[in-house]
C-alpha cells in the first residue's frame, strides 16, 4: 500500500487504512510499517505513529507503535522509520488495518509527515500465535 506523501495537521489521524480477510480466530497478525517518518521545524515536539484494527489498538500482547522525539534543536530532517508487531485477540472475517499517526500528550500539536518522497509499505501477515 502506497501512503506516500500523508501529512498530519490534526491532532490524531489515519493516514491510510486497508482491508485485510483474517481466516482463523486463533492466529495473530503480524503488521509491519516500511518508510519515511519526519517531525521537524519545532522545538521540544513528540509524535507517535500507531496501528489500529478495526479503528482500535492492539491490546494483546500490547500497542505497535513508534515515537519520534525532537528536543531543543529545531532538527529538522526526514528518518526512514520501521513499525512492526504481533496483535494476537482479532476475530477471524474482515478486519481494517490502518497507519495513524497522532499526538503525544503534554506536547502540543507538531508537524509529522509520512513517506516523503519514498515509498512506504504496510505488509499484514496472518501468522501462527507465539508460544
Amino acid at each position: 500500500m502506497d501512503i506516500t506523501g500523508y501529512q498530519a495537521a490534526t491532532d490524531e489521524m489515519v493516514l491510510k487504512d486497508c482491508q485485510f480477510i483474517k481466516t482463523k480466530d486463533d492466529t495473530a497478525l503480524l503488521v509491519v510499517y516500511q518508510g519515511n517518518l519526519y517531525l521537524g521545524g519545532c522545538n521540544n515536539c513528540y509524535k507517535r505513529w500507531f496501528i489500529t484494527f478495526n479503528s482500535a489498538e492492539c491490546s494483546g500482547p500490547l500497542p505497535i507503535d513508534a515515537v519520534l522525539w525532537i528536543p531543543n534543536t529545531g532538527e529538522n530532517n526526514h528518518r526512514p522509520g520501521f513499525i512492526e508487531g504481533y496483535c494476537n485477540n482479532i476475530h477471524k472475517g474482515k478486519i481494517r488495518v490502518g497507519i495513524n499517526i497522532g499526538n503525544c500528550a503534554g506536547y502540543g500539536n507538531s508537524n509529522g509527515y509520512t513517506g516523503w518522497n519514498s515509498v512506504s509499505r504496510l505488509i499484514i501477515e496472518e501468522v501462527p500465535r507465539s508460544q
